[in-house]
């Protein structure tokens, strides 16, 4: 199976971060709602270990006594607040238990330590550390990917060394002879987006109006930094332009890091070496793409549930498709779909095709998470051939204005698509879809 070297590249993106969305489907209480989270964070390069502090403040029914949150590997030093009466940790379950005469003042403060074997990753040779899905392994929190929050982030790190996060910079102060940089995100987004990272880079900025553009890199020139992410304006104004809603950060940044993919609020990393890919080929940007179309279908227009993943996915991998045609022409579309096709066919050929809405995501298998990148946006190309161009872009102008800021089931935008076509859209759906 003959696949470009940036759908090669793709695949392991999704081996990597898939794995990690099926350990969410715990019994997590829905009715929780989490509002905020303030994290103060020490990572410790040298020893690979973080020791911190969240504090939560959440809603909760007035009925509903006990808060579950998970903690990954982490060490539970203390939970404090004022209605907090007790805590249990088994395994990454953090239970607490609150009074019953509790009030609408509704805080709590973790502290924490460990040292993550996942989702916070350290390189001690470059004196580099970065966050990688698995969110729950640095702080404590709410994984349901529909209880959406803001979040600051203060952490300390040497002085020589940069620190990028999510949401914008707000300040850099000393202590204890070293950086606190505070980070703060003031619109919310689900919890596997929240994260950072930590290095000596080369830097190099673009502006775009009102954005501001950063770009890092280890190893890098800042000429070849602007070389690999000359597209980033443009894909920008592209995805605003088919959402119908700008960018809504001042910043976005892009990291050269280590050896992961991955989008969060207000920035993403990618793999060290995949720049060299993109100076050896100009048109290999797929994954720049598909990270920058998460800061739309993903961060701020989330799937309710893991069963919907699709939404988040799909429409990342189909809309880079989608920006190579507008960039790079008609040619480079196809190519695009007929690749993402092909691995689709490989699957359906295996007898292991399955929906694209999966009732259990709790073990999904290598299949399972290609049908949910290359099945859903090979299923979002038909849907375009179906309707024509100008419905279709329409239908998802209509979805993304619709619920943007919002949590979205596979329903949703079925019905978004048909109240924009004034179509029967059950028929396509249940053979492609559910």
């Amino acid at each position: 199976m003959h696949l470009k070297k940036s759908i090669r590249s793709l695949l392991t993106l999704i081996f990597i971060s898939l794995t990690y969305s099926g350990t969410y489907l715990f019994a997590f209480q829905s009715t929780l709602d989490v509002l905020h989270y303030e994290v103060s964070l020490e990572p410790d390069i040298p020893t690979e270990s973080v020791r911190g502090s969240v504090t939560i403040g959440f809603n909760l029914p007035p009925d509903e006594h006990t808060i579950e949150l998970n903690s990954g590997s982490l060490t539970i030093d203390s939970v404090k607040g004022i209605f907090v009466q007790q805590f249990s940790h088994t395994g990454d379950e953090l239970l607490i238990r609150l009074s019953e005469d509790r009030d609408n003042e509704n805080e709590l403060t973790i502290q924490y330590h460990g040292n993550p074997p996942k989702g916070l990753h350290f390189i001690p040779e470059k004196n580099q550390a970065y966050t990688v899905y698995f969110t729950e392994y640095w702080m404590v929190l709410n994984p349901d990917p529909g209880d959406k929050a803001t979040i600051t982030m203060n952490i300390l790190v040497d002085k020589e060394l940069d620190c990028i996060a999510s949401g914008a910079l707000i300040s850099v102060q000393e202590k204890e002879g070293k950086h606190v940089y505070k980070w703060e995100q003031n619109f919310d987004s689900p919890a596997y987006t929240f994260g950072f990272a930590i290095g000596s880079f080369k830097q190099q900025v673009m502006k775009l109006d009102k954005v501001t553009i950063r770009n890092y890199g280890f190893g890098y020139s800042s000429d070849e930094l602007k070389q690999i992410f000359i597209e980033t304006p443009d894909m920008i104004s592209f995805f605003e332009e088919k959402t119908g809603i700008e960018y809504f950060n001042s910043t976005y940044s892009q990291i050269l890091i280590g050896n992961h993919y991955q989008e969060m609020s207000g920035f993403s990393v990618l793999r060290a070496s995949y720049g060299s890919l993109v100076l050896a080929d100009s048109t290999e940007t797929n994954l720049i793409s598909h990270e920058l179309a998460h800061q739309w279908w993903g961060n701020r227009i989330t799937c309710a549930g893991w069963e919907h993943f699709w939404l988040n996915e799909a429409f990342a991998t189909f809309m880079s498709a989608a920006y190579n045609e507008h960039r790079f022409g008609r040619d480079k579309y196809v190519s695009d779909i007929d690749a993402y096709y092909a691995v689709y066919k490989d699957i359906k050929d295996r007898n292991n095709d399955k929906s694209l809405v999966f009732e259990n995501w709790i073990n999904p298998s290598k299949d399972d998470r290609n049908l949910v990148y290359f099945k859903g946006a090979y299923v979002l190309h038909l849907l375009r051939e179906e309707l024509g161009d100008e419905v279709f872009w329409a239908g998802i102008r209509y979805y993304s204005r619709k619920y943007f800021d919002q949590t979205v089931t596979t329903s949703d935008f079925h019905h978004a698509m048909e109240t924009v076509s004034d179509r029967d859209l059950n028929s396509f759906f249940d053979e492609w879809v559910y």
